[in-house]
């Protein structure tokens, strides 16, 4: 039987090992194209459809994590990061928002004028200990101004009565908003909600102190937040 060339892999080869087949594995080109994957992938995200060669692989993504995932890749490519790991929400073959723990790395390649070779391995996992994790809400809500900043400061570890102090409301104020963002977001505790913020793009990657995206808080630019400004 004829082996598969360096570089490259057939969707069957890439299923063929055990521990392999208990996460989604994918190869990606230098578009950011998606050159092959493994039985996983193909069972959860193209269900209807097991051929995924050519298409793009951030349009597997949630679309308010698109833009993460092609910063990563593209920092990725251009050397400037060996590999990344991180929380993205990907969308199955029926439609759902699952949360994900996204790993690549990238990989050396060797022109062929005959095929196409891949560039950045992509692995993929469930992030639940569970199985299937609870869908995502198909839109992130907008957070006003005082669920922004708090959202802000449980994300930087900062306690009911520093929160209080610092935004000048009560602790029983500052519970009602942490529930109330805990039911929109469907987290079952604060870590989850802030972890949940991040998947979906709600609050910045990489940034500290913690900053909710803008396009995720109705509160103006010309508001300062009460809490120690963001630098980046």
């Amino acid at each position: 039987m004829p082996t598969a060339p360096k570089g490259r892999y057939t969707t069957a080869h890439l299923g063929d090992d055990n521990a392999a087949s208990a996460m989604s594995v994918v190869h990606v080109d230098s578009r950011l194209r998606v050159v092959a994957a493994n039985k996983p992938f193909t069972d959860l995200f193209l269900a209807d459809s097991p051929e995924p060669g050519g298409r793009p692989f951030p349009l597997f993504f949630h679309e308010p994590a698109q833009p993460h995932l092609r910063e990563h890749l593209t920092h990725l490519l251009a050397g400037a990061q060996p590999q990344f790991s991180a929380p993205l929400p990907m969308v199955t073959a029926q439609g759902e928002v699952v949360d994900c723990l996204v790993s690549c790395v990238a990989m050396s390649m060797t022109p062929h004028l005959s095929r196409t070779e891949y560039i950045a391995l992509a692995s993929i996992r469930l992030d639940t200990p569970f199985g299937l994790p609870t869908p995502l809400l198909p839109a992130p809500p907008a957070l006003a101004e005082v669920p922004a900043h708090i959202l802000e400061g449980l994300a930087a570890g900062l306690s009911t009565q520093q929160l209080a102090s610092c935004l000048g409301l009560s602790s029983h104020g500052v519970e009602y908003h942490v529930s109330a963002m805990l039911r929109k977001l469907k987290a079952p505790n604060r870590s989850a909600l802030v972890a949940r913020a991040y998947a979906l793009g709600i609050l910045v990657p990489n940034c500290w102190p913690p900053q909710v995206r803008p396009q995720y808080t109705t509160r103006t630019s010309a508001v300062p937040a009460p809490c120690p400004t963001p630098t980046c």
